[in-house]
C-alpha cells in the first residue's frame, strides 16, 4: 500500500513540474523590449538605466533568443558606462523549475534568472563574471 502511495506522487510531482517549465516556456515567448536596466557593481553599488534601448526574441518551440540591449549609466555622476548584451542566435535551456535560463552564445554560457514572468513582463538577471557586475532587465512584451 505505501508503494503505491509513493509511485503515485512522485508520478504526480513528476508531472506537475514538466507542466511548470511548459507554462513557462509559453510565458517568455516572444518580443521583448527593454524598460530598465540595473547594474550592482562588485564594490556594492548600484546604478540604473531608466532609458534603455534594444529588444529581445525568444522562440521556446526553437530554443533560440536573439537581440541585442543597449545602455548607459553614471557611475557616481562623473563617468558614463556604455554596456550592452548581445545575443545573437544564442540558444537557451529551462531548468525543470522553470525559473533558471542557460543561454549559449559562442563559447559562451549565461546563467540567467528569471525573476518575473508574466504575460507582459519579464524580469531577467545574471552576473557578468568579466566585469564583476549583476545585470536585471526589466523587459515589457511588444
Amino acid at each position: 500500500m505505501k508503494n503505491t502511495f509513493y509511485i503515485l506522487f512522485s508520478l504526480m510531482f513528476l508531472v506537475s513540474s514538466c507542466n511548470k517549465s511548459k507554462a513557462q516556456l509559453k510565458r517568455i515567448d516572444g518580443n521583448w523590449r527593454v524598460e530598465l536596466a540595473r547594474i550592482s557593481v562588485g564594490e556594492g553599488f548600484t546604478f540604473y538605466d531608466n532609458l534603455p534601448d534594444g529588444e529581445i526574441s525568444i522562440s521556446s518551440s526553437l530554443g533560440k533568443i536573439n537581440g541585442r540591449l543597449d545602455f548607459v549609466y553614471s557611475e557616481f555622476g562623473l563617468s558614463e558606462v556604455q554596456d550592452s548584451f548581445v545575443t545573437t542566435n544564442a540558444t537557451f535551456t529551462l531548468n525543470e523549475k522553470g525559473d533558471r535560463m542557460k543561454v549559449f552564445r559562442g563559447n559562451d554560457t549565461i546563467d540567467m534568472r528569471i525573476l518575473l514572468s508574466s504575460k507582459k513582463n519579464l524580469e531577467l538577471e545574471y552576473y557578468d563574471y568579466q566585469q564583476y557586475r549583476l545585470r536585471r532587465f526589466a523587459l515589457h512584451k511588444n
